[in-house]
């Protein structure tokens, strides 16, 4: 009877969550249609594209740059004593703090902001990448890598068939989480300013940020609501396979 009941309140809360989520939908919706046309939606879409190649490029530098660091720190234990309070403290440091810096560089040198605007938003979400590729390297088996070496794998051999699945359930939660930050840091990151100077990158970073200055809260709701379309679509798509892929393949235990 316990458990009868026990879903029973499970599928009450769900269904609860599912109507109030339709509910607020439907509002917004409702919102938008009565205070913008489809041709503003079909516009914060297009730029919503903008920020959503944006993301994937920067995650992608960052995993090149940061993966291969993690895991010659995480297999050395000594390195990743050291490095692991880094990196975190890195990852709580407010990036919009260099923003200034980043504006005057911009300007000094004439770069377009639709570029190099860009770096900001992975500023402070690229350690995410590093110490969980860190506690991914540190936890990998000792057994296994005595293997490797007992059979003189080769270096592409060792990434592909060694260390990248072990590391994999490890980078892809660090990845996650900085696809996450790079989206909402694209709302100060891609409309940057110093003094007088004030610099905008085409995206729906810059988007939300106009709106939410002008007051314009109908823009405001609707930048909101597909930004939060597309990073659901990527955790779907994207991260939530290749994380089942990490677990059901590549786990170690």
């Amino acid at each position: 009877m316990p458990a009868v009941l026990a879903r029973a309140s499970d599928a009450a809360w769900f269904a609860l969550v599912i109507a109030g989520t339709a509910y607020a939908l439907w509002l917004i919706v409702s919102f938008v249609h009565t205070t913008l046309g489809p041709h503003e939606v079909l516009t914060a879409i297009g730029l919503g594209l903008l920020t959503l190649t944006r993301v994937i490029v920067l995650i992608a530098i960052a995993s090149a740059i940061w993966v291969p660091i993690g895991v010659w720190i995480g297999l050395r234990p000594w390195a990743a004593e050291r490095a692991q309070p880094i990196a975190q403290f890195l990852a709580a440091f407010p990036a919009n703090v260099v923003f200034p810096i980043a504006v005057v560089g911009i300007v000094t040198f004439r770069l377009d902001p639709n570029i190099w605007l860009s770096p900001l938003m992975i500023l402070g979400t690229q350690w995410y990448i590093l110490f969980n590729v860190i506690a991914g390297a540190s936890a990998f088996p000792t057994d296994l890598r005595e293997a490797a070496t007992l059979y003189r794998l080769r270096s592409a051999q060792w990434w592909q068939k060694v260390i990248v699945p072990g590391i994999l359930p490890y980078y892809v939660t660090g990845a996650l989480t900085a696809t996450g930050g790079c989206w909402n840091a694209s709302i100060v990151a891609e409309v940057a300013s110093w003094g007088t100077t004030k610099l905008k990158a085409a995206g729906l970073g810059a988007y939300i940020a106009t709106a939410t200055d002008a007051g314009d809260y109908p823009r405001v709701v609707l930048g909101i609501a597909v930004m939060s379309v597309f990073v659901i679509a990527v955790n779907r798509l994207l991260w939530r396979p290749l994380y089942r892929v990490a677990e059901d393949r590549y786990r170690l235990s």
